[in-house]
């Protein structure tokens, strides 16, 4: 079986088309989305409307809870006062860019997604198997991923846990629980401005993951962010994929 599954487009549509594309143009057995699908950039509501059309199941995120809600913030919990101010004008521009209809469609949204393939129980979710706003950093311990395995409280009950958030894909297996994140559709912030997705190939126990990367159009998302009246910063911080 091999599962398609993205995150965090947010609102950067030429990102989001090209994976599209790709995942058309490929026979996935399933696509998945574990959301964030609108901030940083200017198209939010088309963004939406493609995932819509994509018909993938997809999974809540902070960004969608925040704006879908009519939240103050987006819950994304950051430290230094430039990004707390960034991440402001982001949010509150999105909620009052993004459409009733849509936000009403983002408060339908489930907090995980559950399935079996083959052997293995996957689990979908945002941020944590308990959050949407909880990071899980390719640098956690392997004692605070070992929480979410049989090797301490099994919270996750999974072999299999598939999250975004963090905008950095990687892959560990701890005490035979995979831990895979996808990285970023829209803003990633590993320094590789490609949109990325990850493919997860289930035979019996056997679980394979590719992260894939994706070259799209990156200036005309700046162009279009600027030109909505979103900061120069927010461009940049696209172009050089988070090392600004």
């Amino acid at each position: 079986m091999r599962v398609a599954v993205f995150s965090d487009v947010h609102a950067n549509l030429p990102a989001m088309e090209a994976v599209r594309d790709h995942i058309a143009d490929h026979s996935y057995d399933a696509v998945y989305c574990l959301g964030d699908l609108g901030g940083y950039a200017s198209q939010p509501n088309e963004v939406q409307e493609v995932i819509m059309e994509m018909r993938c199941p997809t999974v809540l995120g902070n960004y969608d809870e925040g704006v879908g809600f009519n939240r103050e913030d987006c819950g994304c919990h950051y430290v230094k006062p430039f990004d707390i101010e960034m991440s402001h004008v982001s949010f509150h521009w999105t909620r009052e860019h993004t459409t009733e209809a849509n936000k009403a469609w983002l408060r339908e949204l489930p907090r995980e997604i559950r399935f079996e393939a083959n052997d293995s129980r996957v689990l979908l979710c945002h941020g944590s198997p308990r959050s949407t706003t909880e990071y899980l950093f390719a640098d956690r311990s392997d004692g605070f991923l070992r929480q979410f395995t049989n090797g301490g409280s099994d919270e996750a009950q999974a072999d299999v846990i598939v999250f975004g958030h963090t905008h950095v894909p990687f892959h560990r297996e701890i005490d035979g629980v995979h831990f895979v994140n996808t990285g970023s559709v829209g803003r990633p912030k590993d320094g590789d401005p490609r949109a990325g997705f990850t493919v997860l190939t289930m035979e019996g126990k056997a679980i394979r993951v590719a992260q894939v990367r994706l070259a799209y159009d990156v200036e005309l998302a700046a162009s279009r962010l600027v030109e909505a009246g979103l900061p120069e910063y927010f461009a940049e911080y696209l172009r050089l994929a988070g090392k600004v």
